[in-house]
């Protein structure tokens, strides 16, 4: 049944489309919004937890843009494509000089309306300035809402509405081309539109690109799952296959691999993330990829290297193993040259069932406010840290949710292809 709904053609190639997105995929980021991802400040002129701009088309969402502006008789004239269900959040004046300005809006009706008249030297943000909509809805609709009351509503709805008197609450929309004209700069300035939907997957909940986050948190992500699942089989390989030798070499190995099987996966993994981490000002711990590669690798190899373990023991009661004994063989120079050729193809099984296995770990480690560097329980992390609503947020945790699912699905429709192939051996 469950080869039916992945065949291995199909699970290689999304493992490998995935292992090409991780290489390629960071290449086409901008290095900056990486690099300032904790600062919050870098975001502030992006809008705050929109979903996807392709969702946004389906549901009449403006998107957020930087409008195209040109410079006629002294002014800069900027224009603005409105046809969406929905009016913007704001929108942001960005001066490249400071002096007296005047700044207005003209609707497709021919109409104007001031948005701002006096000094400027700095940004302005005009949904932080509900004077200008109170001043605009007496014009335009005849009433004279409360400024406090503007907080808790589509303010923007005034701007973009007929002149009605509902136009705050219950707007009919008026479509068309809007001009932003900016009089008195020495520079042109910029304008930027902040819709309800923002690129391929949204904002999270203080503006960040999400698309950003999961390309760039995928290299890592996937970077540690092979990392960490061959240190788990490859750690597995030696302790199991020593285990068996009568030495103190065998015995310390037999006690290793005994003691790994026994213990408690998740809390110990925490305490171990939290003692070769640090701490920063936010309280999140912060750990090397490697190092939480290598304490997944150690932790999850317990059973695996005691199933290696009854593998060689029975490999060892073979008849051809007795031949070689007999011939002279050493211990070591059997399970190397002949012992070993048994185990790969297990090997290869359990590395295909680890790498899932460990993705989805660094992944829970974000309920735990531990950030293994830049990837996918990066992302989770913060989601939770930050308060994100999962269903109405759904495009932060959707993504990595379906990316995880499906290398799963590939990895273990793969390992099962390998162990039919190794039991007809």
């Amino acid at each position: 049944m469950f080869e039916r709904n992945i065949s291995t053609p199909a699970a290689v190639a999304i493992i490998v489309s995935f292992l090409i997105v991780s290489i390629i995929g960071p290449l086409t980021l901008n290095r900056e919004d990486v690099e300032n991802w904790d600062n919050l400040g870098y975001w502030r002129l992006n809008p705050i937890g929109v979903p996807p701009e392709w969702y946004g088309e389906l549901a009449g969402l403006p998107r957020t843009e930087w409008l195209q502006g040109e410079r006629q008789a002294g002014e800069f004239v900027f224009t603005y494509d409105f046809h969406y269900s929905s009016a913007p959040s704001d929108i942001i004046f960005i001066p490249n000089s400071t002096g007296v300005m005047r700044i207005k809006i003209i609707g497709p009706d021919g109409r104007e309306y001031v948005l701002w008249d006096g000094y400027v030297f700095g940004e302005i943000h005009f949904s932080k300035n509900p004077s200008v909509f109170v001043r605009i809805a007496e014009e335009k609709c005849n009433v004279t809402p409360e400024g406090g009351n503007l907080l808790f509503h589509d303010a923007f709805n005034i701007i973009f509405s007929k002149p009605t008197e509902d136009c705050l609450d219950h707007p009919e929309f008026l479509k068309g081309r809007y001009l932003i004209v900016v009089e008195g700069p020495e520079k042109e300035p910029k304008i930027r539109v902040l819709g309800k939907s923002y690129g391929l997957l949204g904002t999270d909940t203080v503006g960040r690109d999400v698309w950003t986050g999961f390309i760039w948190g995928m290299r890592e992500t996937i970077t540690i799952a092979i990392l960490g699942s061959l240190a788990t089989v490859g750690l597995a390989l030696i302790l199991g296959t020593l285990s068996v030798l009568s030495s103190w070499v065998g015995r310390i190995a037999d006690f290793i691999s005994r003691l790994v099987t026994v213990t408690p996966v998740l809390p110990v993994a925490v305490s171990a993330v939290v003692l070769a981490a640090a701490i920063d000002e936010n309280y999140v711990i912060k750990a090397s990829p490697l190092a939480i590669a290598l304490i997944v690798g150690v932790l999850m190899m317990g059973n695996v290297s005691r199933n290696v373990r009854s593998m060689v023991e029975e490999e060892l009661r073979k008849e051809y193993v007795e031949s070689a004994k007999a011939l002279g063989g050493s211990s070591l120079w059997i399970l190397r040259k002949h012992v070993s050729r048994v185990l790969v193809p297990y090997a290869i099984y359990q590395f295909a069932l680890a790498v899932p296995g460990t993705i989805a770990f660094i992944t829970l480690l974000g309920f735990f406010n531990i950030v293994p560097g830049f990837n996918w329980g990066t992302i989770m992390s913060q989601t939770i840290r930050e308060g994100a609503t999962y269903r109405l947020a759904w495009w932060q945790v959707v993504p990595v949710g379906v990316s995880i699912g499906l290398l799963a699905l590939s990895f273990v429709s793969l390992s099962r292809k390998i162990e039919e192939e190794f039991l007809k051996r």
